[in-house]
């Protein structure tokens, strides 16, 4: 009986450590990040390089010209006092909450962060840190496409070209591969016309005049969130025009898609943004 206590109460330790093995690991990033923020920001490439997968630093880029904030830390800036209180809990399997005071014991301040952590060949690293539209949801279902998941781009009607074109390319965002601009790319040279890659480069180019890196006409954004897609809407609005919308809290995204039949099927022939409120 007592060798059978010793046997499960190692059992239990294992699991329990197993469960809350990134804890620690979570918090001395969070502490070694915020402390650069305050003191070498620049500190921050290689402390993210060990600690976070390839995929989520290039969807930590992506998100900060998204938000206009630094979404590892939802925020701009950090304090001695967000450094002091922050707290790490684990709250299921690989889902943890980060939470800090901006000001030091006055709840009205505090923020939470959840994200996503796993052992990794040994070294525990975030996957996913969720942005902050989502608030404090967490689960593997914020990470879904859905139903919109799809590899293929059909060409039955301009109708179904536009809409598994989208289908296909809003599925790449939400895989989050580590070579998404480059699968980005090739969907945009294999369905859009010259013309509307010219409008595509020159909208690109001037946002990075702005020193906004990485901006996308086909979805008027930096980065497209799983969360949106339950919003996404396409109808045909007349002649060889299409709108596309989708909405990220109260501002509806507006692009308008003029297609054409090329040498292979119907491409993308042009491309038109509306000013979104």
């Amino acid at each position: 009986m007592k060798k059978f206590t010793i046997v499960l109460s190692l059992f239990l330790f294992l699991c329990f450590n197993a469960l809350g093995v990134c804890t620690e690991q979570v918090k001395t990033f969070y502490v070694a990040y915020m402390n650069n923020v305050l003191h070498d920001d620049s500190k921050n490439i290689a402390l993210c390089e060990t600690y976070l997968t390839e995929e989520q630093i290039e969807k930590v880029n992506r998100l900060k010209y998204a938000t206009g904030a630094d979404p590892v830390i939802r925020a701009q800036d950090a304090t001695k006092d967000a450094i002091e209180t922050l707290l790490v809990e684990n709250l299921t399997d690989r889902w943890y909450m980060v939470t800090y005071f901006w000001r030091h014991e006055d709840s009205s301040t505090a923020i939470e962060i959840p994200l996503r952590a796993q052992n990794i060949d040994g070294v525990c690293k975030i996957t996913n840190i969720i942005p902050i539209w989502n608030g404090s949801r967490y689960g593997d279902e914020l990470l879904s496409c859905g139903s919109n998941m799809t590899t293929a781009i059909g060409q039955t009607s301009e109708h179904t070209f536009i809409k598994s074109f989208y289908n296909v390319y809003l599925t790449q965002y939400c895989k989050m591969p580590k070579d998404l601009d480059s699968k980005l790319s090739f969907l945009r040279q294999q369905n859009l016309s010259r013309k509307a890659l010219e409008e595509f480069k020159s909208a690109e180019l001037e946002h990075i005049k702005d020193g906004l890196v990485g901006y996308d006409l086909l979805i008027d954004n930096f980065d497209f969130d799983p969360l949106w897609n339950h919003s996404v809407d396409l109808k045909h609005i007349g002649g060889n025009d299409f709108q596309f919308t989708y909405q990220v809290g109260s501002k509806v995204y507006t692009i308008v898609i003029t297609l054409k039949q090329g040498i292979n099927g119907f491409v993308i022939d042009g491309l038109k943004v509306f000013n979104n409120k």
